[in-house]
């Protein structure tokens, strides 16, 4: 049932329904989907709001439309997004890097935002290197990151090398290695800039994650911020039994 009052467009509340049926195996790969007609009636709209609606699918490669013959579910679609561990950042890095390529968008010298140089621990006047690239996966956009490294290991690095190499390479070129991290991961909504570079709609909803390297000594290393639409790029938690008796050490601590 299609909600009239939320004020969402009917085409997109229409193009969602069909996608999660899609994507949910209601409709197989290679199978004809009733015609226009048949979703205008099942759906209380016009065949103006299906047509929107199977243009937004054709767009997102779920539908193949052949003349003469119908709207056919795209084989394929089913395929499962990246789904990468978050307990091991530097294999999350080897993996990515390995199956995917860059662009670099913006590169050069400038004063991190406040929470930067909070993480680095630098003033107001400092300068970082800060690169923005977007890492593609089969010609389609999957990442958008900004990252911002220390002044000695920006020092080394040029904007070409970004586009050729990893920037975990580069930083461990630089003589310093990665020993540990935090992650935090929240949500956002697509700006137009992140729009265009990711091929998603303007307030489309993005999993945004940010996370800051230390090296071995504790130093900082390197602040890194992407964002990614959830159907294309998954983060999967694993949980060992170890993790579920500490969770209830701490239920119970909690509860005395």
């Amino acid at each position: 049932m299609l909600d009239r009052a939320q004020g969402t467009p009917l085409h997109y509340q229409t193009f969602l329904i069909l996608r999660d049926a899609i994507r949910s195996g209601r409709y197989r790969p290679g199978e004809l989907l009733p015609t226009e007609e048949a979703f205008a009636s099942e759906f209380g709209v016009s065949r103006i709001t299906i047509r929107r609606a199977m243009e937004a699918l054709a767009q997102a490669k779920l539908i193949d439309r052949q003349q003469g013959k119908g709207t056919f579910v795209r084989r394929g679609v089913l395929s499962a997004p990246i789904e990468v561990p978050t307990y091991s950042m530097i294999e999350q890095i080897a993996r990515i890097g390995a199956s995917t390529e860059v662009k670099v968008f913006e590169f050069g010298d400038v004063v991190p935002p406040p929470e930067v140089r909070r993480a680095f621990g630098i003033g107001d006047e400092r300068t970082l290197q800060r690169a923005v690239r977007v890492r593609y996966q089969d010609g389609e956009p999957l990442i958008h990151l900004t990252t911002y490294v220390s002044e000695a290991i920006g020092a080394s690095i040029r904007r070409e090398e970004m586009e050729s190499m990893s920037l975990y390479s580069l930083i461990r070129r630089a003589g310093r290695q990665i020993a540990r991290g935090e992650q935090t991961v929240s949500a956002e909504l697509a700006s137009p800039v992140i729009s265009r570079r990711l091929n998603v709609k303007i307030g489309a909803p993005l999993l945004s994650v940010t996370r800051m390297m230390n090296d071995v000594s504790g130093e900082p290393v390197e602040h890194l911020h992407f964002l990614c639409s959830p159907e294309r790029f998954q983060l999967r938690f694993s949980l060992k039994p170890d993790d579920f008796a500490e969770i209830e050490q701490r239920l119970e601590a909690a509860n005395r």
